[in-house]
């Protein structure tokens, strides 16, 4: 591949971030996102952020869910999903790397400025409004909990979402 066709891969704009499904007894722990938040305003979802420069997935899994949460001891963690999520209105590509967390004991999380925490069946996923994949997700890892998931989601200048496509493995 000649040089110049290198650049259109070195100056792309990649966002890197994780994301944990926190799981104990059978529910999941989700952050109702603020309404003053630019991502995702009043939405149900995972805990997680962006990666910092030079810092592992794991490193900012663990950092993100105690700084969220305050939650320092798990029982598991596994990785459950890559996702890609092209966004034409920010000219950058998430990519996102979901994990399950289990827990021992349902912890009682204080309200943040990021928003409110609850404690959720997943059979009431339907009822929430969540973002684009993690209701998806939810549904199949109540069917498969060891299902490997590979999400694309592109979006419009606009911001709609205008091709979904998931495998399972």
């Amino acid at each position: 591949m000649p040089m110049s066709d290198f650049s259109k891969y070195t100056d792309y704009k990649t966002v890197l971030s994780v994301n944990a499904l926190i799981w104990c007894n059978g529910k999941i722990l989700m952050l109702k996102r603020a309404d003053t938040k630019k991502v995702d305003p009043g939405l149900y979802a995972g805990i997680g952020g962006k990666v910092e420069p030079h810092e592992s997935f794991y490193d900012a899994l663990i950092r993100e869910i105690e700084e969220e949460t305050g939650i320092t001891k798990f029982e598991s963690i596994r990785p459950y999903s890559i996702t890609q999520h092209p966004y034409p209105p920010t000219d950058s590509e998430w990519v996102n790397i979901y994990f399950i967390v289990k827990i021992a004991k349902q912890v009682e999380v204080k309200p943040t400025e990021d928003g409110t925490f609850h404690w959720i069946n997943p059979k009431e996923i339907d009822s929430l409004p969540t973002p684009t994949d993690i209701k998806e997700y939810i549904k199949i890892l109540s069917k498969n909990p060891n299902a490997f998931i590979f999400g694309f989601f592109d979006h419009s200048e606009e911001g709609k979402l205008t091709e979904k496509i998931i495998k399972v493995l």
